[in-house]
């Protein structure tokens, strides 16, 4: 199936590694050009370098987002080099410390919202003006199942999480009017750089290696009792990004294997 996406341009943020690069990797595939915001810089430009061949152009912009000066020189960049943005895909988070509540400080609640919550708020509100004039634009967030289910140990996370999902869900009603569509992409139990985090923070707990654990949650919760891949993630957020998915807007659509269901 065609998705239409050669020749557009999309803002992946976190792009640098895990399902970041999955994504851009997926966007290249299917000709789109790409600007890598991470704040990772020499992963941002490897992915760059590998990717960016032929007509298709990746280029990697070293990106904090929560710093709007980082952010507003990401979108001028952006803008500079294609004169448009069609898509933006907020991808860029950071995993929790797993902590009981009564033992969670200010500066960790802070450390996670800021980047999970408040990062996706300012490179968000930088794009949209760009997508409003245009009167067309694909917004994707990556949430997660913890954006729908609140989980002890994780409440900093998934606060966070939960406020991707409002945020999608109100940008959808007030930008659908401009032809935008506005969706978020809820991750399952994906190996990354925060379930190896948190899971060995577990194992600390426990009397079972992270690879239990991780193993033992997928036999026992997982419907397909197969685990996600970075992959599985990009293929339902070129999805979302794609005119094939035009009349869908509002939805936070999972991929977790079947470990939730709405």
């Amino acid at each position: 199936m065609d998705l239409g996406l050669k020749g557009k341009v999309a803002i992946v943020t976190g792009g640098g590694i895990g399902i970041g690069a999955a994504i851009v990797e997926g966007f290249v595939k299917e000709g789109a050009n790409v600007v890598i915001a991470d704040v990772r810089l020499d992963d941002a430009q490897r992915v760059a370098q590998k990717l960016g061949k032929g007509a298709v152009k990746v280029l990697a912009v070293k990106t904090d987002v929560i710093k709007k000066s980082d952010v507003d020189k990401l979108v001028s960049t952006t803008m500079k080099e294609f004169g448009k943005i069609d898509i933006l895909v907020n991808n860029a988070g950071v995993p929790p410390v797993w902590l009981k509540f009564v033992d969670l400080e200010e500066e960790e609640w802070d450390r996670v919202n800021d980047v999970n919550a408040k990062g996706v708020y300012l490179v968000t509100r930088a794009v949209v003006p760009h997508m409003i004039a245009a009167k067309y634009g694909k917004i994707v967030n990556i949430a997660s199942m913890a954006g729908k289910e609140g989980f002890d140990g994780w409440i900093h996370y998934s606060a966070s999480k939960f406020a991707v999902v409002g945020l999608t869900q109100s940008l959808a009603k007030e930008l659908g009017g401009s032809n935008i569509n506005v969706n978020d992409v809820c991750p399952g139990m994906v190996h990354t750089h925060l379930w190896t985090d948190l899971l060995e923070a577990r194992s600390k707990t426990e009397d079972r290696t992270a690879n239990q654990i991780f193993d033992s949650t997928v036999e026992q919760y997982m419907p397909l009792k197969r685990p996600q891949t970075a992959e599985d993630i990009a293929n339902v957020v070129l999805f979302l990004s794609s005119e094939v998915s035009r009349n869908i807007t509002g939805e936070s659509v999972n991929a977790t294997g079947g470990m939730r269901m709405d």
